[in-house]
C-alpha cells in the first residue's frame, strides 16, 4: 500500500482540492523554519502548506517505504503545524490585503483552527470578494459555523453560495447537509425542512449528470429525502413525509435504480409498515424516460440489440451470475415466462459480466465464454445472454445484489424492479409481467377496433 494524499471527498477536502496552488520553494518542515522574518506572499505560504502531504508522500513512495499509519499521522500533524506557523506569520503582519485574508483563512482551515478561519474569512467576504475563492471561503464558513452552532452565519453563507457562481453541486449539497444536521440537533424542524428541501433540489440537479457515480447520486437523493421526511414527521406532517418517500420511490423506478428503491423501501417501511411496498408499480408512468443502454461485448443466442430497437416489445432484463445460488432458483420461472410470452412480444435478456472464473476456478475470457455457453445449455435457458466486461450495467441500473430484474413495457417505460429470489418476489414479478402483457394487448385491440 502506497502513501496517498487522496481521501474521500468530504466538504473539507473539496475545499482544499479545488484551491489553485502557487509555485514556491520546497516546503520546510515545521521544525526548521528560519528565525528571519518570512516576507513571502500569502499565496506562496499557503501553497507550500497545502502541498506538504503530497510532496512528503511522493518522497516516501520514491524511497519505497512500506505504508505506516504512524508515519502518516506524524506527517499530517507536521502539515497542520506548518499551516499554523504560516498563519501566525501572516497574522503578525501590519496590514493584510483582501486576498491575504483569504489565504490566512485557508491556512487556519488547514491547521484546523476554526475560530481563526471564521475571523479571516469574515474579513475577506466583507469586501469585494467574488468568484471561486469567495465560494471556497463560504464553504469554510459553513463548515466551522455549523461546528460552533452559529446557525445564522451558516445560513447566510450557504444562501450566498447559492446566489453566486461558480457552484459545485456536491459542495453545495454538503454545505446544506451541515446546516440541516445542525437544525436537526437543535430540533428546529421547520427550518430543517426548508434546508432539506434545498438538499433535495440540488440532488435532483445532479440526476442528469451522466458522469456522477450512481451510488453517490443515490446517496444524495436518499439523504435529502430522509432528512425531509424526518422534519415532516417531527412537525406532525406524517402524510407529507410518506409522500416524500413515495416520490423518491417513483424516481428510483424512473432512473432506474434498484439500490435507491431498496433504500426508499426501508425508509417507507419505517414510516408505516402497513403500506404496500409494491404499490408504486401500480401507477402508469406518464412518459418514457431514457433508460441506460445495454453495454455488452459478447452476446449468446441473441443478436446485439439496443433497448431503443426493442421498443414495441416487453423487455425483462435479468441480472444474474453463474455463481449465484438464488439466481438458479429463478431459472424455472424465467423459462416458463419465456415460453408463455415469447410469441406475444416478451424479450428476456440475461445480463451478466465476465468475472474471471468458471465453476469456481480462474478462467480467461475465452474459457469463461465457453463455460457460459455450456451453462446455458445445461440449464436449458432459452433466452439470450448479454455479457459485459465490467460492472457498467450494474452501476447504470443500481444493481447492488442479484438476482435483480427490470421490467420495461412496449413504450420503453420502466414498470417494475424485482429484487431477490423469494417465492413472494417471483410471484409478484410474474403477476406484473402478466399485467403488462395484458395491458398492451387490450390497447392493441382497442386501436384495431377504432380503425
Amino acid at each position: 500500500m502506497k502513501f496517498t494524499s487522496k481521501v474521500l471527498p468530504t466538504l473539507v477536502t473539496v475545499v482544499l482540492l479545488a484551491t489553485a496552488s502557487a509555485r514556491g520553494q520546497s516546503p520546510p518542515t515545521a521544525n526548521n523554519l528560519s528565525l528571519a522574518p518570512d516576507t513571502r506572499p500569502a499565496n506562496v505560504l499557503f501553497a507550500e502548506a497545502d502541498k506538504y502531504l503530497e510532496k512528503k508522500y511522493a518522497e516516501f513512495n520514491k524511497q519505497k517505504l512500506a505504508y505506516d499509519s504512524n508515519l502518516e499521522a506524524k506527517t499530517k500533524q507536521e502539515q497542520k503545524d506548518l499551516a499554523a506557523k504560516y498563519a501566525e506569520v501572516l497574522h503578525s503582519r501590519s496590514s493584510l490585503s483582501e486576498m491575504d485574508q483569504f489565504y490566512l483563512g485557508m491556512l487556519y482551515h488547514l491547521a484546523g483552527n476554526g475560530d481563526g478561519a471564521l475571523e479571516a474569512m469574515g474579513h475577506y467576504l466583507g469586501g469585494e470578494a467574488s468568484g471561486q475563492n469567495a465560494q471556497l471561503a463560504r464553504a469554510v464558513v459553513v463548515l466551522y459555523s455549523t461546528r460552533k452552532g452559529l446557525i445564522a452565519e451558516a445560513e447566510r453563507a450557504v444562501a450566498d453560495y447559492g446566489n453566486n457562481q461558480p457552484q459545485t453541486l456536491a459542495e453545495w449539497f454538503g454545505m446544506e447537509s451541515l446546516v440541516t444536521e445542525l437544525l436537526q440537533k437543535t430540533k428546529d424542524y421547520q427550518r430543517m425542512a426548508a434546508h432539506a428541501q434545498q438538499m433535495a433540489k440540488i440532488a435532483r440537479m445532479v440526476v442528469p449528470n451522466q458522469g456522477i457515480n450512481t451510488l453517490r447520486r443515490d446517496d444524495m437523493l436518499f439523504k435529502a429525502a430522509s432528512f425531509l421526511a424526518e422534519a415532516y414527521v417531527n412537525s406532525n406532517r406524517k402524510a407529507e413525509a410518506i409522500a416524500t418517500v413515495q416520490d423518491l420511490r417513483k424516481l428510483a423506478l424512473a432512473l432506474p435504480s434498484g439500490n435507491l428503491l431498496r433504500l426508499a423501501n426501508i425508509r417507507l417501511n419505517g414510516l408505516d409498515r402497513a403500506i404496500d411496498l409494491r404499490g408504486v408499480f401500480s401507477e402508469l408512468p406518464k412518459d418514457a424516460s431514457k433508460l441506460p443502454e445495454i453495454v455488452a461485448t459478447q452476446w449468446i443466442d441473441q443478436a446485439p440489440v439496443k433497448l431503443s430497437e426493442l421498443r414495441g416489445q416487453v423487455v425483462l432484463l435479468d441480472f444474474w451470475a453463474t455463481w449465484c445460488g438464488p439466481c438458479r432458483y429463478t431459472f424455472p420461472r424465467l423459462q416458463q415466462w419465456h415460453e408463455a410470452y415469447k410469441d406475444k412480444g416478451l424479450v428476456i435478456l440475461g445480463m451478466t459480466n465476465y468475472f474471471g472464473e468458471a465453476d469456481g476456478h480462474k478462467a480467461t475470457r475465452g474459457e469463461e465464454l465457453v463455460y457460459l455457453r455450456s451453462f446455458k445449455k445445461r440449464n436449458r435457458l432459452p433466452y439470450g445472454f448479454a455479457i459485459a466486461e465490467s460492472s457498467v450495467n450494474d452501476l447504470n441500473y443500481g444493481v447492488f445484489t442479484i438476482p435483480m430484474s427490470f421490467l420495461i413495457d412496449r413504450q420503453g417505460r420502466m414498470r417494475y424492479i424485482s429484487m431477490g429470489a423469494s417465492a413472494e418476489e417471483i410471484a409478484a414479478l410474474g403477476k406484473m409481467i402478466e399485467k403488462v402483457m395484458a395491458e398492451e394487448t387490450v390497447k392493441s385491440s382497442e386501436t384495431v377496433s377504432a380503425r
